[in-house]
């Protein structure tokens, strides 16, 4: 059990109702610590105990959390509480970007604002539009139905992505447009080595490179008004979030038998 695991479940036994919180952090720790042994993500599990405390403190039955981080059982209808930790994810980072896009119109205008005014605009920008999309989706990588190797391996390849993307402007090296998507190359693979996609579906890292070419042409500047343009400076990642969900659709990784434990784990307290 990771560090990352133990504050998860240690926050969401915090957050259960009073009544709950031994018997939860017992049931939870021992999940959590028996993940390996049924090839699943310690780290998906944890998260899944958090959702659970955290939406559904309230729930008068017991509550599925164990396989809430992914996809339910071909052919079985998702259970009232079951939170989808991946979808969840997914959705932080989508948002994040989108309020790098809010950021900047709220920013003063350029050539008025004072030096510490234009670093934490920066700063603010780097934060919503790669620092938080980057740890939500590598968390997400973390909790897929893959082997514990492709989920590390994918996990880590996008945090360097966007470790990357947040370095590449302060950097010596002259940048050229076509590096720029040097870092959405490298999350894409990422999250493709993670989710175990075919072969054929890497055709969904042209995405970028096509919005690239859109962009460098100046044609969007002419189909969105001039308010809404700050919130072009996120478009690459919600490009690069597409081409993950569809590459996803197609994912060779073991969902059925992820989804074959969900009987064992479940919140007996609530």
């Amino acid at each position: 059990m990771s560090a990352l695991d133990r504050v998860l479940v240690s926050a969401a036994v915090a957050i259960s109702p009073a009544a709950h919180r031994e018997t939860r952090r017992e049931q939870w720790l021992a999940d959590v610590q028996g993940a390996d042994e049924l090839d699943l993500s310690p780290t998906a599990l944890a998260f899944g105990a958090f959702t659970t405390a955290l939406f559904h403190r309230r729930a008068v039955r017991r509550t599925t959390w164990g396989t809430t981080m992914t996809a339910a059982p071909t052919g079985d209808r998702p259970e009232p509480h079951r939170i989808r930790t991946v979808p969840v994810l997914v959705a932080v980072a989508v948002i994040s970007v989108l309020a790098s896009g809010a950021w900047l119109v709220l920013q003063p205008n350029g050539g008025y604002e004072a030096l510490a005014d234009r670093v934490l605009s920066i700063l603010g920008l780097q934060v919503l539009a790669v620092g938080v999309p980057s740890i939500a989706i590598a968390l997400a990588a973390l909790v897929l139905p893959t082997s514990r190797r492709r989920r590390r391996i994918g996990a880590s390849t996008v945090l360097a992505a966007g470790a990357v993307a947040i370095a590449a402007p302060y950097s010596s090296v002259v940048l050229v447009p076509t590096l720029g998507l040097v870092p959405l190359f490298l999350a894409l693979a990422g999250w493709f080595i993670a989710a175990r996609v075919p072969a054929w579906t890497w055709v969904f890292a042209t995405l970028p490179v096509l919005y690239a070419f859109l962009d460098g042409s100046g044609a969007l500047y002419t189909l969105v008004p001039q308010r809404w343009t700050p919130f072009l400076v996120g478009a690459p990642y919600l490009v690069l979030v597409l081409a993950g969900f569809l590459a996803s659709r197609f994912s060779t990784g073991r969902t059925a038998e992820f989804g074959a434990h969900g009987g064992t784990l479940v919140d007996k307290s609530a």
